[in-house]
């Protein structure tokens, strides 16, 4: 299990997880123009809220499906579930990616919420409308 209190663990565990899982798509982080949406320095801001935090397990979890906005750009592609990741890895990379190009840090995820959110999974299109209902409320970055 992930726990906040054994940084060591994520400095060390979550690139090589985030690299193996991650960065072929997401090209280090900062995407691929028209493809594939940048992820460092969006996923925390997304985060922040628990609205939010709970909408980026999901994606992780579940997929997402179809046409988003990302930092200015449009998007229309597929991102597959990792639902097949266990939840303290799961936990690393959301916390690891939230984290990057962040001022002060961003926010930490754990393998209890991973797996909390597990009981309940989703279609990637429902990941979509969860994700066009947040924008109705506060723009995603």
């Amino acid at each position: 299990m992930f726990v906040v209190g054994h940084a060591w663990e994520n400095r060390e565990q979550a690139p090589r997880e985030y690299s193996n899982e991650c960065s072929i798509c997401h090209h280090g982080g900062h995407g691929q123009a028209r493809a594939v949406a940048p992820i460092f320095g969006r996923v925390g801001h997304i985060a922040l809220t628990p609205e939010g935090h709970r909408y980026i397990i999901h994606v992780l979890l579940n997929g997402l499906d179809g046409p988003i906005t990302a930092g200015g750009a449009s998007y229309n592609s597929s991102m597959p579930s990792f639902h097949r990741l266990p939840d303290d890895e799961i936990a690393r990379i959301l916390t690891f990616v939230g984290s990057q190009e962040m001022p002060a840090g961003g926010p930490t995820f754990t393998a209890a919420e991973i797996a909390e959110e597990r009981k309940h999974p989703l279609s990637p299109m429902e990941v979509l409308l969860e994700r066009q209902k947040l924008e109705q409320q506060t723009p995603l970055p």
